[in-house]
């Protein structure tokens, strides 16, 4: 008896289990589809705006306005032939990490404390939303007295923006976790540390990684603000300088260098933002 059950449980299982890896397959074969179509939109888009553009160069809008995109492409690759471009996005993204590491950590910190005590956030909020009001423009003739001119300045601006896009994200990412939450896993045994990694923070990890997606961009515009408005080097000055001589094209080719480094920042946060959630759900098991 024992043998016919087996005789007929196993096809039934072989079957299942094919069944399984069929369908995923054509999961596979679909998010390949889907990824394609979609990298092919994109490179289409683009194709269509050169296409566009090169129209309108020259015929529709002068080129003192709007040069053509090979004019464009040729003032990045004599940028490249004489090393000004690498070492102007050095001095732009030096700054912009600097400013980035002082913001975001000084923003987790304070964000911790102001979520964790009644008293700090009863006397501190107020302040820092009366600070967060304030253009970080009118802020730069302060800095500059505080700062001076140069590399701390950039980084003082990218971190006071920075600040208070992860500062708020922390805040109410860690006030969102539900009291009772917090109690029923005091009940089981959590230890402070426990609290901490395995609930206040992958709680507030969904709105920093959030957070980032701006954070991360807006690091540089911080600093290029700062370039743009008082700097000797970097992809402001550069952009500023060619503006200041009326260099279309060299004015063009900065905005296109500074579209390419945030697209790459885009692409390597929403890695880390991937890496970070799956490390949240295992936390959270």
């Amino acid at each position: 008896m024992s043998t016919n059950i087996e005789e007929v449980v196993t096809p039934d299982r072989d079957d299942a289990v094919a069944a399984v890896a069929k369908a995923s397959m054509l999961g596979k074969k679909k998010r390949q589809r889907k990824s394609w179509i979609q990298t092919s939109s994109r490179l289409g888009a683009v194709v269509v705006f050169l296409i566009l553009w090169s129209v309108a160069a020259g015929t529709l809008v002068d080129t003192f306005y709007l040069p053509e995109p090979t004019a464009v492409a040729e003032e990045i690759w004599d940028w490249i032939l004489d090393g000004s471009l690498w070492t102007n996005i050095m001095a732009t993204m030096v700054p912009a990490a600097q400013g980035f590491l002082i913001g975001g950590i000084s923003a987790l910190v304070l964000g911790y404390l102001f979520a964790m005590s009644k008293t700090v956030s009863m006397v501190l909020e107020p302040f820092v939303a009366a600070a967060y009001g304030i253009p970080v423009v009118a802020l730069v003739p302060l800095l500059i007295l505080w700062l001076g001119i140069g590399r701390s300045l950039a980084v003082g601006v990218s971190a006071i923006v920075v600040f208070f896009l992860i500062f708020y994200n922390v805040y109410f990412g860690i006030k969102d976790v539900k009291q009772e939450f917090i109690d029923q896993v005091r009940i089981a045994g959590a230890s402070q540390w426990d609290l901490v990694m395995r609930v206040r923070l992958p709680s507030a990890l969904v709105w920093v990684v959030a957070s980032l997606k701006l954070a991360v961009p807006h690091a540089l515009v911080g600093v290029v603000v700062a370039e743009f408005l008082t700097g000797s080097e970097g992809l402001g000055y550069m952009l500023s300088s060619n503006a200041a001589q009326f260099n279309a094209a060299g004015t063009f080719a900065s905005v296109v260098v500074l579209a390419a480094i945030s697209f790459a920042l885009d692409r390597i946060v929403f890695m880390i933002s991937r890496r970070a959630l799956m490390w949240k759900e295992t936390a959270e098991r």
